[in-house]
C-alpha cells in the first residue's frame, strides 16, 4: 500500500465505516492525532481512553489540548490494569498500545457498553490478534501501514544506522560463575577444570572464567533447558529456558556500559537517548535518568523536550507511549528480542528530519541475530558497519 503522506492515512481512516477498528500505524505517523480526528468526526460525547501506564495520561492530554483545543466531550483516563474499574457506558473506547491487551482486558472489553472502538499500536501481535477477534468478531476492521511503507512513502525519515562491532574477551578470568549457590562449603576451579567438580552437589563451585567461557556457560544452560522444554513441555523448563535468555541479554548488554561510555564522550552537542537494560545503567551512563526509580523522572523528559538538557537514558519507561523532541541519536545499549519493544524503540528516534541509530553489539553471540532482525526494514545504503569505536566516533564527529 503506497501512501503519500499523513492526510492519506487520516483520509483512509475517515471513510472507514466499521465501528470497531484497529489502526496499526507506525510511531511517528501521528496515531493519537488520527484517533482523534476520528473521534471527533463521529461526533462522540463520552470516551474512554485507555493507557499502558499513569505517564502517558499526561501525553494524551497535551495532544487533546493541541489537536482538540475546542473539546466539549466527557474524557475519562485509566490504565490496563484498572480497566476492570470502568466498565459503562461511553461513545469510544480508545485503546492507546493495543499490544498491552492481555487476556484479563480481552474479558473486561465486552463490558464496556461503547459504540466505537479504535485500538492504536505500531505492532498487534498474533495473541492479540486472536483476543480481538474473539471479542469483535468481523465487525473489527483492520488497517495497517508498515514501517518500511512510512518511510518510502516520506512519512517517516530512513535513519542513518551504524553498527559496532565488540569481542568478548578471551582471556583474563574476570568472570565468575557460581554453581549450587547455598551450599557452605566452597571450591575454586579454572573453567577448563569444571568437569571435576560440576557432578558434585554437597560443595559449592566458583568458577574463574573469561567472558567467552561465561557466555559459552551460559548458552550451553540454555539448550539444555530448551531442550528439556521441547521433549517434556515442562513449564518449569519453559520457565527455566525463557529466563536464561532474558539472562543473557542482560550480561550482555552490562559488558557494553565502558563502550558506550565511551561514545557518548563525543556526544555533548547532540540530542541523544541511550536505551538501557536496567535503573543501574541508565544512572552508570547519564545523570538525566528515567526510570521507575527516579521520582524526577518526568521532569527530566520536559527538561529534555525543552532543550535544557541533551542527553538522557532510560530503561522501559521510553519505549512507548512518549513524544520526545528533536532527539537525533538513539543508542542501543540493551537489545531486545521482542520485536514490539525494537520497533517501539526506534519510534521514539524518527521524529527527527536526520535520525541515527547506534547499536554497539557483541559479534558471535545472541546480540548480532538481534541487530540482523533489526535492519531487515531499513534501507541498506544507510547501513555502516563499522570496525571499531574509534571509527564511529571520526564518523559522529562530522555530524551537525
Amino acid at each position: 500500500m503506497k501512501k503519500t503522506g499523513r492526510d492519506d492515512i487520516l483520509d483512509d481512516v475517515l471513510s472507514i465505516k466499521s465501528n470497531h477498528m484497529v489502526l496499526e500505524l507506525p510511531t511517528g505517523t501521528g496515531k493519537t492525532k488520527i484517533a482523534l480526528d476520528k473521534t471527533k468526526a463521529l461526533k462522540c460525547k463520552s470516551i474512554l481512553i485507555v493507557v499502558n501506564r499513569n505517564v502517558h495520561k499526561e501525553t494524551w492530554s497535551r495532544e487533546i489540548d493541541k489537536w482538540w483545543s475546542d473539546c466539549k466531550a466527557k474524557i475519562t483516563f485509566t490504565t490496563y490494569v484498572s480497566l476492570h474499574k470502568y466498565a459503562g457506558k461511553y461513545d469510544m473506547c480508545i485503546l492507546d498500545e493495543g499490544h498491552h491487551i492481555s487476556e484479563r482486558c480481552a474479558r473486561t472489553l465486552p463490558l464496556i457498553d461503547n459504540k466505537y472502538t479504535i485500538i492504536l499500536s505500531a505492532t498487534i501481535d498474533r495473541k492479540v490478534r486472536e483476543r480481538l477477534d474473539d471479542i469483535f468478531g468481523s465487525s473489527l476492521y483492520y488497517y495497517s501501514v508498515s514501517l518500511r511503507n512510512a518511510i518510502d512513502a516520506d512519512i517517516l525519515p530512513d535513519p542513518n544506522i551504524y553498527l559496532v562491532p565488540l569481542y568478548l574477551r578471551t582471556i583474563g578470568d574476570d568472570e565468575l560463575i557460581i554453581k549450587n549457590k547455598k551450599v557452605n562449603k566452597v571450591i575454586e576451579c579454572k573453567y577448563k577444570d569444571r568437569w571435576n567438580y560440576l557432578r558434585r552437589k554437597d560443595i559449592q563451585i566458583r568458577i574463574k572464567c573469561t567472558q567467552s567461557e561465561y557466555y559459552e556457560d551460559l548458552d550451553n544452560q540454555i539448550n539444555y533447558w530448551k531442550n528439556r522444554y521441547f521433549n517434556t513441555r515442562s513449564e518449569i523448563a519453559k520457565n527455566k529456558w525463557l529466563k536464561l535468555c532474558s539472562d543473557r541479554l542482560k550480561w550482555l548488554s552490562d559488558k557494553k556500559t565502558p563502550f558506550v561510555q565511551d561514545i557518548l564522550s563525543g556526544l555533548d552537542k547532540h540530542r541523544v537517548l541511550t536505551f538501557c537494560n536496567n535503573i543501574q545503567q541508565t544512572e552508570d551512563l547519564g545523570e538525566h535518568c528515567i526510570n521507575s526509580k527516579n521520582s524526577d523522572a518526568i521532569e527530566v523528559l520536559k527538561e529534555f523536550n525543552a532543550g535544557k538538557i541533551n542527553h538522557i537514558t532510560a530503561c522501559n519507561m521510553l519505549n512507548e507511549g512518549i513524544n520526545l523532541n528533536n532527539c537525533q541519536i538513539g543508542i542501543y545499549a540493551n537489545l531486545n528480542s521482542s520485536e514490539t519493544i525494537i520497533v517501539q524503540r526506534t519510534g521514539r528516534l524518527l521524529r527527527h528530519k536526520n535520525p541515527i541509530i547506534i547499536i554497539p553489539y557483541y559479534k558471535n553471540t545472541r546480540d548480532e541475530e538481534l541487530v540482523n532482525k533489526m535492519i531487515e526494514n531499513y534501507n541498506k545504503d544507510l547501513i555502516v558497519k563499522l570496525n571499531n569505536i574509534q571509527e564511529l566516533k571520526e564518523v559522529l564527529h562530522k555530524i551537525k
